[in-house]
């Protein structure tokens, strides 16, 4: 794993993921984990489909979002079945190819020397942008940190597909500049299985140093839900 502390002659992090923005699990850690880089010195950029960083670090591609129609269609026709249409697996590559593109000029627009994808070689909602990254990261060498949080096979709705080759492709790929961090051992244990290739444990972690954001529309009422009092937990 490279020696920030020293910085290894890293200076521009670049953070890939379908979304960085909001508070969901991945959005969050990445944050700290930013955080930690810019007090080590170094500067992060951000590429996703929807982004809530500043416009001067941020590089936004729509494809690279999940929700994007294409990405749903391509999502649709890959899982729940066992035979995958012509059309699709060519869609799929039309659209990795446009992401490839957008990543070499996300590199060379920020001058990127290490990348950490986030979550986005994990779970195959976005198939297209898990090529694009793994051809990216294949054809370039660039020093790359796999950040994964859950992978596809810890879910069941991702057990029946047509596109295993992809999934053994790209959902992590096995790249001799990639390293991969998981969040527990377990997964660790089936990375190792499955791939033959080990991993960092980096566990998610709540930052005591700074309150969490204040309640929004959607978790106002979580506990009255929940039926939970204000002085429990």
């Amino acid at each position: 794993m490279p020696d920030f502390n020293t910085k290894d002659k890293v200076k521009n992090v670049g953070f890939i993921s379908t979304r960085i923005a909001g508070t969901d699990g991945v959005s969050l850690e990445l944050e700290k984990w930013a955080n930690i880089f810019e007090e080590l010195g170094l500067t992060c950029f951000y590429f996703a489909g929807e982004l809530d960083r500043p416009q001067e670090r941020s590089y936004l591609v729509e494809e690279a979002h999940f929700t994007h129609p294409d990405i749903k269609e391509v999502y649709n026709k890959s899982f729940g079945i066992m035979t995958r249409d012509r059309a699709v697996s060519k869609k799929i590559y039309q659209l990795a190819i446009k992401l490839k593109d957008h990543l070499y000029d996300f590199v060379k627009k920020f001058d990127i020397d290490f990348l950490i994808p986030e979550n986005a070689l994990t779970i195959p909602l976005n198939i297209p942008l898990g090529i694009a990254l793994t051809e990216f990261i294949a054809e370039t060498n660039i020093r790359t940190l796999a950040h994964h949080h859950d992978f596809y096979w810890e879910r069941d709705r991702f057990m029946v597909n047509a596109v295993s080759d992809y999934l053994n492709m790209a959902f992590p790929p096995v790249l001799p500049s990639v390293e991969h961090v998981v969040i527990n051992s377990v997964a660790d244990e089936q990375l190792s299985l499955r791939t033959g290739v080990s991993a960092h444990i980096i566990p998610n972690v709540m930052d005591f140093d700074n309150p969490p954001p204040p309640p929004d529309d959607y978790t106002s009422d979580v506990r009255q839900a929940l039926d939970i009092e204000d002085d429990e937990l």
